[in-house]
């Protein structure tokens, strides 16, 4: 009986986090709420989503500056809406930009 109580609960909290995960893909890009300065982890807690993955990733050599392009996009029933290009350096946000089709971030 605990066996089926504990894989009961476990699938329970399991379909919670998929939930949650399809809500985020879905919940607005709300750029208003972004200021130049933010860190990452204010970026993601303001937008109240993580970034759907991270599209370019280099160290600037002369400076050993980490620069980071991230994507924040939202997702309807027929696939992305919208997505947009965040830029930082060494975890502050410098930038942001609306990506679009054909179209590459310039670090």
């Amino acid at each position: 009986m605990k066996t089926l109580l504990a894989a009961l609960f476990a699938a329970v909290l399991t379909s919670c986090g998929a939930i949650h995960q399809q809500v985020d893909l879905v919940s607005k890009v709300n750029t208003s709420v972004l200021a130049i300065g933010m860190s990452k982890a204010d970026v993601t807690k303001a937008m109240h989503k993580k970034p759907y993955n991270t599209v370019q990733a280099e160290r600037i050599p002369d400076s050993n500056t980490l620069v980071e392009v991230v994507q924040y996009t939202q997702f309807d029933d027929n696939g992305p809406l919208e997505s947009y290009w965040l830029y930082f350096a060494n975890d502050k946000l410098e930038r942001w930009e609306l990506a679009r089709p054909g179209h590459r971030p310039v670090i």
